[in-house]
């Protein structure tokens, strides 16, 4: 599968193909904003070129990632304010979606470039913050591997702070802003007051290279004010890195290293300082964010709803145990999206199966999600105790404990996406009160315990008053997994019923006489 990452910028715009599985720039283009006339075809045109370019089916890419300077709505659908960039229109990703038959999202640019960061550090951050040093100061945040926007959806906008009383005026309306005296385009105003007329940010640099003493003093302000600003951000959300990329990054003995050398002189720490360092991707990360960041977007649906195919969970407890490093590579291999682990205790379900142990040692063998489903008693124990990573699901009973949503909050402080499953004789009512905050239900079509179990008649019509039910809550970003006897011939049923995502196992994929390849390929053929 392949993603398109897209950076709109004053000056030029950058399109890449990236491969999902291995988070690599494929190839990528770049466009002059004075060349464009119509965005939509100018962007439709150069992604055509790229999979012509590189043998890729527009059918093989599954999302676009859009990353532009200004805001967006909270489901990534509308832009709000760039005014900066005039050939945006309101429309662009619906019109986009229209030319390129591919889900299209937009995010704010330095948003975009904190997650590609995150992305190409190997996830390995729980707190990012990536400041942007360019024409103004953009501030990504990323915490437990998802973008942070805040409440009210400003989260982030270390720019806008205010540093001087009725000072320069602001393209946000407000005076004395922070990136009026400490990005570029407030730097290109210090230069004109101290050097004269048409002198920038470069001029000013160049002079204080030179030694002009009242170069070295402004930016040396600008260094007080900018470091100012970030130890509040240290101070307050304690990250663990804080990357800084755009234009000025460059300027490292004049700028970059003395506001780190700021930095660490002022901030409040409990022993252990931030990781502080320029950004790996440079004008990458905006592009490399956005073409994954579709599933991170608040309101908008998770990564498995923009592909254009239902979704596969893999069930390990049917895989074959002790060839179990062929059957993952295999598993991957078949384009499946999921591994689902099944946790059971004998207690909750008549059955022992998977201990926590087993599955943690699994994870470094392969780095694809995983969909744990808790089938105990006390849920929260267990959750403690996984290794789990940004883009997992973990899925409880409603019946397994008394305190559900103080496990759904647990679950999402560790990052996964969570979600509730019903048993066949358990109502969809009963999760009126907790919905809002699930990212799933899993619904079963067979009593949970075992494998090989007829499926219960009445599942695929629970599926559709599932669906109904989450519409009429205007909540059709919450997925609907099914598991239970997920054969070739009822996943086309639940598919049609609504589901989005089927737990697969002896009746399908790893049904006797077939190869997992052989039976991901039959059962996709089933839906076409």
């Amino acid at each position: 599968m392949f993603r398109i990452g897209i950076d709109i910028g004053g000056t030029k715009i950058n399109i890449g193909i990236l491969d999902f599985d291995s988070k690599k720039l494929v190839d990528f283009r770049k466009i002059a904003v004075k060349a464009v006339n119509s965005i939509t075809e100018s962007i439709k045109g150069t992604v055509l070129e790229l999979c012509s370019a590189n043998g890729i089916s527009i059918s093989d890419i599954t999302a676009c990632g859009i990353g532009i300077p200004g805001t967006v709505s909270g489901d990534g659908k509308k832009i709000i304010k760039a005014p900066n960039i005039s050939i945006l229109t309101d429309t662009l990703a619906e019109d986009l979606e229209k030319e390129l038959s591919v889900p299209v999202i937009l995010v704010q640019d330095s948003r975009a470039a904190a997650y590609g960061e995150y992305i190409a550090s190997g996830e390995k951050y729980k707190t990012l913050v990536c400041v942007t040093l360019g024409t103004g100061i953009g501030t990504g945040i990323v915490m437990n591997g998802k973008i942070f926007s805040g409440s009210l959806g400003a989260a982030g906008e270390l720019g806008h702070l205010p540093v001087k009383e009725n000072g320069r005026p602001c393209g946000c309306g407000k005076r004395g802003c922070l990136e009026k005296y400490c990005a570029g385009g407030g730097l290109d105003i210090t230069a004109a007051e101290i050097l004269g007329e048409g002198k920038n940010a470069h001029d000013l640099f160049n002079a204080a290279k030179s030694e002009n003493s009242d170069a070295v003093r402004a930016i040396n302000e600008a260094i007080l004010m900018l470091g100012g600003g970030l130890v509040s951000i240290i101070n307050l959300l304690s990250p663990d890195c804080i990357l800084f990329s755009g234009g000025l990054s460059a300027q490292e003995d004049l700028y970059l290293n003395p506001l780190i050398e700021y930095i660490k002189a002022h901030c409040y720490t409990a022993g252990e300082m931030p990781e502080l360092r320029k950004a790996e991707l440079a004008e990458f990360s905006p592009l490399y964010g956005a073409a994954f960041v579709p599933k991170e977007i608040k309101g908008a649906p998770p990564m498995l709803r923009l592909t254009k195919a239902p979704m596969l969970s893999a069930s390990i407890m049917c895989a074959d145990i002790l060839n179990l490093g062929n059957s993952l590579e295999e598993i991957k291999r078949s384009g499946i999206e999921y591994l689902h682990c099944d946790i059971m205790d004998n207690h909750f379900v008549p059955n022992l199966m998977m201990p926590m142990e087993f599955l943690n040692k699994i994870r470094p063998a392969t780095n694809m999600p995983c969909d744990f489903h808790l089938m105990t008693e006390k849920p929260e124990t267990v959750i403690e105790k996984l290794d789990v990573k940004a883009g997992d699901i973990i899925s409880i009973h409603y019946e397994s404990t008394p305190h559900v949503q103080r496990v759904i909050t647990l679950i999402k402080e560790k990052g996964a996406m969570a979600a509730v499953a019903i048993n066949p004789a358990t109502p969809i009512s009963v999760l009126e009160e907790i919905i809002t905050e699930l990212d799933m239900v899993l619904i079963m079509s067979v009593n949970p315990g075992f494998a090989g179990q007829k499926i219960v008649p009445t599942s695929f019509e629970k599926i559709r008053k599932m669906k109904k039910y989450l519409s009429q809550r205007g909540l059709d970003n919450v997925l609907i997994e099914v598991d239970g006897n997920c054969s070739f011939e009822n996943v086309p049923k639940m598919y049609e019923a609504g589901a989005d995502i089927f737990v697969v196992g002896t009746s399908s994929v790893f049904k006797t006489g077939l190869t997992i390849e052989e039976g991901v390929r039959k059962l996709r053929e089933t839906l076409i």
